[in-house]
């Protein structure tokens, strides 16, 4: 609509009017993208993240807590999308021919160095941590770390259940920032063999450093998307009249290729993050020996979340960042018959 109506050039051209500053001109176009973006998304995300998340019993919280939690997270991204609207505008305006290749760079950089801020500036805007106070289970995590031979100093209780009912743990963060969360629902609801189940995955994720070359793969994907990017994009902003890819008016076509880029690239990160859930989930049983407890996991988790145990096997390669919860309790089978 914004391409093929003329409101992108009309408005940017309105925008050269009011300003001869490029950073302006850029900032004022993003914030009105985001706005009418924000705008048009919020009743999708209103029936996603809080009429169907109530119908099922899985929220916690009150309309209110939950808008609170919408304009973080509009501000936190707008924040974030500034930051890399205006290096796109002013890459793409420095340098016609590699401006691909330094994007890339800087977007892999940025990605870094987020993932190492994560659990420090934007976690706690929407969940508190806290050291584990269970005496039992931190003996357990003791074992259970002590037999894996290495020292995680960083494992707290995220409290999910101020939103959500639904378990969770994770790694999070990278170098001195990283640590393991383990969610309050989880050590609330769950047997200790279920909770060291649980716990046992995400110490291989962090012993075999499955995050750092997570980002290396991303890292990857985006040099060639862009790339690709590169090669393809001239004719498409030949063809609507755009000039170079620095014409800030032609943004939403930018975004409509790198959304189908995105959407080609996928199977390939998808691929990737399972196959390294697959070796942190043959590493927990590796580490605990108790493939029941893991079995019982996988099939509370899909009785009490409400999770397709055994999914489209079309769906699951395309967007499953795990292996299906069906596919993971045969391999937890497979590995209790041959013990």
């Amino acid at each position: 609509m914004l391409l093929y109506s003329d409101i992108s050039r009309n408005f940017t051209t309105i925008l050269h009017n009011l300003t001869d500053s490029q950073f302006l001109i850029i900032l004022l176009y993003f914030t009105a993208f985001f706005i009418i973006y924000t705008i048009i998304s919020f009743p999708f995300s209103y029936i996603d993240g809080y009429i169907i998340e109530h119908k099922y019993g899985f929220s916690t919280q009150n309309f209110k807590k939950w808008l609170i939690d919408q304009i973080k997270a509009f501000v936190v991204s707008f924040i974030l999308g500034t930051i890399v609207f205006e290096v796109i505008y002013t890459i793409t305006a420095l340098s016609s021919n590699l401006w691909w290749l330094w994007l890339s760079i800087i977007m892999i950089i940025f990605s870094i160095i987020l993932a190492n801020l994560f659990p420090v500036l934007i976690l706690p805007l929407f969940y508190k941590t806290s050291p584990i106070e269970n005496e039992d289970l931190k003996q357990c995590i003791a074992e259970i770390t002590n037999r894996a031979k290495i020292n995680v100093k960083g494992i707290f209780s995220i409290n999910l259940s101020s939103k959500s009912t639904k378990a969770n743990a994770a790694v999070v963060g990278l170098g001195n920032t990283k640590k393991i969360l383990i969610g309050d629902t989880l050590i609330g609801k769950y047997n200790e063999g279920e909770i060291i189940s649980t716990l046992a995955h995400e110490i291989i994720h962090y012993k075999e450093h499955h995050i750092w070359l997570l980002v290396l793969w991303q890292s990857l994907i985006t040099l060639i998307m862009f790339y690709i990017f590169f090669k393809i994009h001239h004719y498409f902003y030949h063809l609507l009249g755009f000039k170079n890819v620095s014409d800030i008016a032609a943004f939403p076509l930018f975004a409509l290729i790198f959304a189908i880029l995105s959407f080609l690239s996928k199977p390939f990160g998808s691929a990737i993050s399972r196959y390294y859930e697959k070796r942190a989930d043959k590493g927990l049983l590796n580490l605990t020996k108790n493939p029941e407890s893991f079995i019982s996991l996988m099939a509370r988790f899909c009785n009490d979340q409400l999770i397709i145990a055994y999914p489209n096997p079309l769906i699951e390669w395309y967007s499953y960042s795990h292996p299906s919860p069906g596919k993971r309790i045969k391999s937890a089978e497979a590995f209790r018959n041959n013990a």
